[in-house]
Order: structure tokens, then sequence, then C-alpha cells
């Protein structure tokens, strides 16, 4: 999760309203091509687009190093078991084009073309074997003939990775009075980067509504939220790396907790301006963040034991996910455990899975 460049975005952003200018409000809300044929002969084309919670990144299982391109789909992405549960009940009911990548962001990865440098799997040694290159950009698979659009993007726009990071790191200080990192981003500084960072994620959200009407006019469009975190601290405890590690727990989680939230808001807003609809993942999740335990925790900590899929087995050496060296992360991981860093595990993607199915049914997409 890097810093953006404003002024690349900012011409992404009306580059794609120029264009959409002409797209009317009744054809961006109209009914799909397809969803008066029948759905064996026409399945429902659908375009998914994300960053690295869309591609639900640590939920094994994962391509082969071999075959990985960087992106770090799972094989049970909410996106694949929904479209797996919804053909076997309706058979031919969609064709699903995935391209969600983690590390995406709007201007390099949705709109742009995501570089080799911004790919970081799982797997983590894909480059062992050949090397990752860049992906073009997701919003070229979307065209005239899409039904579905499918949007889980903003958290990297904003650097809530480069947030929680900074987070760790002022929490992980031993000093007197205690630091916190929510100090810093109500200060002069800190204010003024979350100020240019917010203004990415508004710019970016409505560029790439804007050109996803304008290719697809017809298709009908869902703008995904994040799921809950840390919406409680009950059950978490200071220093514990399948938690939140060392983010200070009194100022700091409820802190994070409420940016999350405001990205969420900002996310719904731009749907509801952009004919889209806005699918909560939120609500429904919380008390299932990182501080929750068993099957109620639908969110890993900063790293953790791989939650598998029923019927799949765990990789051979999840170690290999490696955190990057960091003075506040352990290195290297406890044996058998992954570099999760606060992303939904089965659990979690079950629930994304199950949200976005509630979403299809209320727009009269599904049988």
């Amino acid at each position: 999760m890097r810093p953006k460049s404003m002024g690349r975005l900012v011409a992404l952003a009306s580059t794609a309203l120029l264009v959409a200018g002409a797209v009317s409000a009744g054809s961006a809300t109209a009914v799909p091509a397809s969803a008066g044929r029948g759905r064996a002969a026409q399945p429902l084309n659908w375009v998914a687009l994300g960053d690295s919670y869309s591609a639900d990144v640590m939920v094994p299982p994962w391509d082969d190093p071999a075959d990985s391109d960087g992106c770090g789909r799972s094989g049970y992405s909410w996106e694949a078991m929904l479209k797996r549960d919804l053909n076997a009940a309706h058979p031919g009911w969609t064709n699903l084009t995935d391209v969600t990548c983690g590390g995406a962001t709007v201007a390099h990865g949705v709109l742009g073309p995501q570089p080799a440098g911004a790919l970081f799997g799982p797997p983590a040694n894909g480059k062992d074997h050949g090397g990752w290159v860049a992906k073009p950009p997701q919003i070229d698979k979307v065209d005239a003939d899409t039904d579905i659009v499918t949007v889980g993007i903003g958290g990297n726009d904003l650097g809530f990775g480069d947030i929680m990071n900074n987070c760790l790191a002022i929490g992980a200080e031993q000093t007197l009075p205690v630091k916190y990192c929510k100090t810093y981003y109500e200060s002069e500084a800190g204010q003024h980067w979350l100020n240019e960072h917010w203004q990415i994620v508004e710019d970016g959200l409505q560029a790439t509504l804007a050109d996803i009407h304008s290719r697809a006019p017809k298709a009908k469009v869902f703008l995904l939220g994040y799921p809950a975190i840390a919406p409680t601290r009950f059950g978490c405890s200071y220093g514990n790396f399948h938690q939140l590690g060392t983010i200070r727990l009194t100022n700091d989680a409820p802190y994070l907790d409420a940016v999350q939230q405001q990205l969420n808001q900002k996310i719904a807003d731009t749907a509801g301006e952009n004919q889209a609809t806005y699918v909560d993942t939120y609500t429904s999740s919380e008390g299932h963040g990182v501080c929750a335990g068993g099957s109620d925790r639908w969110m890993y900590g900063v790293f953790s034991n791989l939650v598998m899929p029923p019927g799949v087995d765990k990789p051979a050496d999840p170690a290999e996910y490696q955190c990057p060296a960091r003075d506040h992360v352990p290195a290297p991981l406890p044996k058998g455990e992954a570099c999760t860093f606060i992303h939904p595990n089965y659990y979690g993607a079950l629930n994304q899975r199950n949200e976005v199915e509630a979403a299809f049914q209320a727009a009269g997409l599904t049988p």
C-alpha cells in the first residue's frame, strides 16, 4: 500500500467523467440486456473489480506458485463461492470474469495498469518462477455486453494499510507518556496527509463509476464496503499479533474503526450519487472482527494460522508468506503461520458472499 499520485488520479477522473457525460441516468439503471432471456442459454456477464478484500487474498487455496499472477485471488473468494453456488442452483446463470487483485488502487489497478512492483501475491514465492508482470487495467474487461459489475476499492487509495503500519510502529514505542497514532493524524501534518488521501478516494470512486457506466450503460453496478475489523475491543489484548499487535487499544483501535466507517460512508455516498448499489458488509460483521474467537472471528490479525475452507488442506508451508521486515512485526513468523495483515478469513469471505447475493436478489438479478 503506497501513497498515490494525485495528478494521475485527477486526470483519470476527469477523463472518465467526460466520457460518461453522454450516459443518461435512465440507461445506467436499465435492466441488464440478458435479464429477459433464458438463463441457461444466455448467462449474465459479471465482471468483478477490486483490491485484496475482494480477491480475498488470505483465504486458501491459491494458484500453484508456478501459475500465480501475483494478484492472490482465492479459489474461495466471495465471488468464486457465489458464482459456484448460483450456477449450481441455476445452471448457466452467469459468466464471471474476476480481475480483482491484491494491492490494487483506482489509478494503479482499476483504471490504469498495476505495475509488477505492486503485486504481492500470495503465493509470495511466485516471483521465483519467472517473475510477475504488470497487469492491464481491470476496467478493460467491462464492455457493452457486461450485465453486472461488482467493485471493491478504496482502502489502498486511502492508504489504510499505511495508517495501520504507522499505528503499529507508534504503538510499539515503549515511552512515557504513551504515544498514540490518533494524535499524529489529528495533527496539522496528519490532517494534511489524510485530506489529500480522502480526495484521492472520492475522485477515484467517482471516476470508476463514470467509466463503468460509459462502457456498460445497461449493467447493474454494486459497490462494496469493507467489513468490520475491530468495532469493539472486547477480547483483544495489546501485543497479540493474532489480533492488532501493538496498535493501542484505548485510543488507536477506536480511531481506526472510525476511519473505516468514514471510508464506507464515502463509498455508500458515491454509490447513491452514481446509480449504483452499495453493499454493506460492515454491519453484519460487527462483533466478528479480530477480537472475536473461533468461527465467530471473520477477520485475521497481523499474522495468524490460516482458516481453511471445508475440505481444503493447509498449504505445505504457510510460513513462506512472510510479513515484510519491520521493527514492529516479529520475524520470522511462528511456524505454520502466515502474514495475514488484517484481511477477511474464510468466514469473512462467506459473509461477503452472502451480502452480495442478497443485493443481487434485491436487484432482481437472481431467478
